[in-house]
């Protein structure tokens, strides 16, 4: 299958979220940051036999993996596991840089500094953060903010996501109309972006952390 249409299958599946027991498969999607710089994003989608067969599936994920690898360096993505688990699928893929997540996604994945992100063109004095206890606060009223730590991530609509960061979580950005943004205990967030007929954009979400 050619490399567009595994890109789709893939983002399809992750588009299909739906919840399940906290004893069984995880509730929905999660992207984790480490420290190291290093990505690992985990696809929970609703497995529907009519439509996917796992060995199948293993051989897309694995085929886009080597296809990007080929273009840009051994193991700057790997694949982990894929499995159905309680009706859902799992496939979790490991990248090396936020920058591989991003251009292999094709959607914003930022890790850096404050200072890095407004470097970039990233408009964050007219973002409306808040604190964990609900606290509006502008960028420019943190302290040292320029060298704290911040995750910038895209979601579309339909899409359920939960951020977790090796460091505590300090501010996220107020949610809109369209999107819910909410701290998920100390180093978390939980990103909801309700399917929207009337557009496909990307939303960013914005965590400074520490």
């Amino acid at each position: 299958m050619q490399k567009g249409k595994t890109v789709l299958l893939i983002l399809a599946i992750s588009f299909g979220l739906i919840g399940c027991g906290q004893d069984k498969a995880p509730e929905v999607s999660s992207v984790s940051i480490g420290k190291d710089g290093k990505i690992v994003h985990q696809i929970v989608g609703d497995f529907e036999q009519n439509y996917y067969e796992m060995e199948g599936l293993k051989s897309l994920a694995s085929d886009r993996v080597a296809e990007y690898c080929a273009d840009n360096g051994a193991d700057s993505v790997t694949l982990g596991s894929v499995e159905e688990k309680d009706g859902k699928i799992l496939i979790q893929f490991n990248y090396a840089t936020d920058r591989d997540y991003s251009e292999f996604n094709h959607r914003d994945l930022f890790v850096g500094t404050v200072e890095e992100a407004m470097n970039k063109g990233y408009p964050l004095e007219s973002v409306p953060f808040v604190t964990s206890d609900g606290k509006a606060i502008e960028i420019g009223f943190m302290d040292n903010y320029e060298t704290k730590q911040i995750a910038i991530i895209a979601t579309k609509p339909s899409e359920e996501l939960v951020v977790n960061i090796y460091g505590k979580v300090l501010y996220i950005n107020r949610g809109t109309s369209d999107t819910d943004v909410a701290f998920s205990g100390k180093k978390g967030v939980h990103i909801t972006y309700p399917a929207n007929e009337n557009t496909d954009e990307s939303v960013l979400s914005y965590i400074i952390f520490e």
